[in-house]
């Protein structure tokens, strides 16, 4: 190949590199020309039948404006029959989205979590034919279906379903209160305890439903307490430490076990996680009132574990001697009761308990890693309402604890991450108007 020849090659191949460029010049003014890209927004009223099952109807007439990143006007238009509207929008990179609420159809509001106000990016993908959409769900309005009286029903169902898990969860503490007089702050711990085994056993492992698995929680959560008892109170009792410094010495127990749990389980509870079984179920409409088995499980059988521990205290002979060393361990021992062996089994009875109400707890609202902890203001409240050391009084406090916590949703709805304050304004009250508890009995100090 001579010179000429390589020469009318690279004429050619430079010939063609221009019709390129033209071609590739011409296609970039058509695009300059071109008005931009599309908005396609569709409205939905979302509904769930009996079963649970979302249906999505399209709903018509909603005017959708569209505004640039100044609040300038750009375009606006009205959903169609199919609930979906195109807006064109000029060449740029964001665009707002505003739903004209005095639009939608009376009835419905926009879901939980939405706003009638929207960005809609087009940084990546904008050009010729360029289209984003963005969906708006709505659904039914309770506000302007349900009156205020009629939500107070639902807000005392919600209650005795908060008091029956309290109720579970404070027993034990209460006992353990009243036969060793120690205030165990790691109490929360061993209700997290509880949940946690039994959610690793029904979503990791043998994946076991979750009736089957709670057993296992239970167990775990009161073999804790009786290794607390064995390895860590009782030698304490015996060298003399003060009820006090075994307090204290509980606080930092629960902080260890706490950050155990992030250190151990961080990747799997860094949010709250569920049971595979009664999550997301549908609600049973009666009347105002809403309700699902989850609930009705846990309302039932926290009843049936209540009268069954008031069973034991009273008619049994086990009962009998805790309620004795309660009263007065010194005196109980000399009657014959072997005091450390009670007190054993009031470890084991108070940390089952725990156990069952941190996976009533976490099957109703989820588990994390702290939620012992979140309960445990509520558990203190709710056994000194009820007098301290009283298992009964525990029952009592606990109801008084759960519906006043619920009860304020309902008056400040506004302030609902608030709620607690209705516990410690109940234990304020109630020690104020009668200091020992409602059922807590009158002690001489000094």
């Amino acid at each position: 190949m001579n010179r000429t020849h390589i020469r009318l090659i690279v004429r050619i191949w430079l010939g063609l590199m221009a019709i390129v460029g033209v071609a590739l010049s011409a296609s970039s003014a058509a695009n300059a020309q071109d008005t931009g890209g599309t908005i396609t927004v569709n409205v939905f009223n979302q509904t769930k039948d009996a079963k649970g099952v979302a249906t999505k109807v399209a709903v018509p007439g909603v005017t959708i404006k569209v505004s640039d990143d100044t609040g300038a006007a750009i375009t606006s238009g009205a959903t169609d029959a199919a609930g979906e509207v195109v807006l064109k929008v000029p060449t740029q990179t964001k665009f707002n989205l505003d739903l004209d609420v005095a639009t939608l159809p009376k009835g419905v509001v926009l879901a939980s979590g939405q706003t009638e106000k929207a960005v809609v990016d087009f940084t990546v993908g904008a050009g010729i034919g360029a289209n984003k959409s963005y969906n708006y769900f709505l659904g039914k309005d309770d506000r302007l279906t349900t009156g205020r009286f009629k939500l107070l029903l639902q807000t005392l169902v919600n209650g005795v379903k908060s008091s029956a898990v309290l109720a579970i969860c404070c027993i034990g503490l209460s006992l353990i209160y009243g036969t060793t007089g120690l205030s165990n702050f790691a109490h929360g711990e061993i209700v997290t305890l509880g949940a946690i085994v039994t959610w690793l056993l029904n979503q990791e492992g043998p994946k076991l439903h979750l009736l089957l698995a709670a057993p296992f929680g239970i167990a775990a959560s009161a073999l804790a307490g009786m290794g607390l008892e064995r390895g860590v109170w009782r030698p304490l009792r015996k060298r003399g430490i003060s009820l006090t410094s075994m307090m204290i010495m509980s606080i930092g127990i629960a902080i260890a076990v706490r950050y155990v749990y992030v250190f151990m389980l961080n990747s799997k509870f860094n949010r709250a996680v569920y049971y595979r079984q009664y999550h997301a179920q549908p609600e049973w409409s009666i009347g105002p009132i809403g309700i699902n088995e989850r609930d009705v499980i846990v309302i039932v059988l926290s009843v049936a574990v209540i009268l069954a521990v008031c069973y034991f205290l009273l008619r049994t002979r086990q009962g009998k001697a805790i309620r004795a060393v309660s009263d007065n361990p010194d005196l109980a021992s000399a009657t014959g009761i072997n005091t450390n062996k009670i007190i054993l089994m009031v470890w084991a009875l108070g940390g089952g308990l725990a156990g069952l109400g941190g996976v009533m707890f976490g099957a109703a609202h989820g588990l994390q890693w702290d939620t012992g902890f979140n309960l445990l203001l509520l558990l203190f409240a709710a056994i000194t309402v009820g007098g301290l050391g009283n298992p009964f009084g525990a029952l009592v406090g606990a109801v008084i604890v759960g519906m006043a916590t619920e009860l304020w949703t309902w008056v400040f709805p506004s302030f609902l991450e608030y709620k607690n304050a209705a516990a410690l304004g109940a234990l304020i009250i109630t020690l104020i108007i009668r200091p020992q508890g409602i059922l807590g009995r009158k002690e001489r100090l000094g």
